[in-house]
């Protein structure tokens, strides 16, 4: 059956996709500091500005400024509202409360650093119909047809893994770090300077592109807690689970499905989507596939907690076409209506765990093939 080289299949790439992501495209240690964060931190009293910083993590294959030189620890007693942390640094009080850094800091080894101050720098619709064909030579149809939807599904899959484990689990959310944190400044005309955050002014700002951070700088990070799931941008979906294909007769044969999404939210709660559904099995005897490909508008206007829920609707074009012993012989497209409910549960800003419960119509379906038909899909949405 399809299924079961539809298994090897998955399987083996599977571990491709593994080795792929654990050898590029990893997640690094620098956090880029949105422009407007940067504004509100230079308005901020130059102690309070560690306690909460907004910064997006970046991945390693970006490129990285020039590091700045580690802190040299510090000896005697701390000054009244610090303390010495494990790591030989003087911290305001209120850090104890966030325990050890995310991110330890290096190590400081070089006798030639004594000052741990970072340098500042410059500034149509159709119906079912029987075919002609013999039914041996339409499976044979059907079964090349449901070769390539097995690599449409492999790719699908495999760009779908290496999103969430990239972009859908990078950290975006507030960050803790010492007042006097390295903050690195990426000119406009591609140089680079490092000022302290407790030092930064608006002038600083005028000619910048971006800022960053890095974790294993300074005292260290911590990573206070990440933002709530935020959709605005692009976003790509997949899942898979039960659906459905209509038959002459009143069959209705049901068989795993998968789908696949690429779209644009406006904003954090609609979404319009290029959404393709693709359902196909067979065996020695029968075969048959069901293709959709259309719009979509997904909303999602109730959130409780970390679970979000609300509609969809959406339609397009269908393929399909079917033969066997078993099943009648059919080829043809018609449009397709779709309604359901969703159910997201976040599991990152970026990352979202995903159950969709969906009614199909045919409107210019044949009579038996023109009823509601249910279908149902579990997978991830990433941001």
């Amino acid at each position: 059956m399809i299924r079961d080289l539809l298994s090897k299949h998955l399987r083996l790439h599977a571990l491709i996709s593994l080795v792929a992501v654990l050898t590029s495209g990893c997640l690094g240690h620098f956090y880029e500091i949105p422009r407007t964060e940067l504004e509100r931190l230079a308005r901020t009293p130059p102690q309070e500005r560690g306690q909460s910083v907004y910064a997006v993590q970046q991945f390693s294959t970006a490129a990285e400024p020039t590091p700045a030189p580690p802190w040299a620890p510090v000896t005697g007693e701390p000054p009244p509202g610090y303390y010495l942390s494990l790591h030989g640094h003087w911290m305001p009080s209120f850090y104890v409360d966030y325990g050890e850094p995310s991110y330890a800091p290096p190590t400081y080894r070089s006798p030639a650093v004594h000052d741990a101050t970072p340098v500042s720098g410059a500034p149509s619709g159709g119906t079912v119909n029987s075919v002609g064909s013999s039914a041996g030579s339409s499976l044979d149809v059907i079964k090349a047809a449901d070769r390539l939807l097995v690599v449409a599904v492999i790719v699908g899959v495999g760009i779908g893994v290496g999103l969430a484990a990239t972009e859908g689990l990078r950290y975006e959310g507030t960050v803790a770090v010492h007042p006097h944190h390295p903050l690195h400044l990426w000119h406009g005309n591609g140089s680079q300077s490092i000022v302290a955050l407790d030092e930064l002014s608006p002038e600083h700002l005028q000619d910048i592109d971006s800022a960053t951070v890095s974790g294993r700088e300074g005292a260290g990070m911590w990573l206070r807690g990440a933002a709530p799931i935020n959709r605005a941008g692009f976003s790509y979906q997949f899942g898979a689970g039960e659906d459905s294909f209509a038959l002459p007769g009143r069959q209705n044969q049901r068989s795993l499905g998968f789908r696949f999404a690429l779209g644009y939210y406006p904003s954090r709660k609609f979404g319009l989507l290029a959404d393709s559904r693709l359902q196909f099995d067979d065996d020695e005897l029968n075969g048959f596939y069901n293709v959709r490909l259309g719009l979509e508008a997904q909303w999602y206007p109730i959130s409780l907690w970390r679970l979000h829920l609300g509609p969809f609707v959406g339609g397009g074009q269908s393929w399909s076409a079917s033969a066997g012993a078993s099943l009648p012989t059919t080829q043809g497209q018609r449009p397709y209506v779709s309604v359901g409910g969703l159910a997201e549960f976040e599991l990152s800003t970026r990352l979202g765990l995903t159950f969709r419960w969906t009614q199909d119509w045919l409107p210019t379906a044949s009579a038996d093939t023109r009823n509601f038909i249910s279908s149902w899909s579990v997978g991830f949405a990433v941001y």
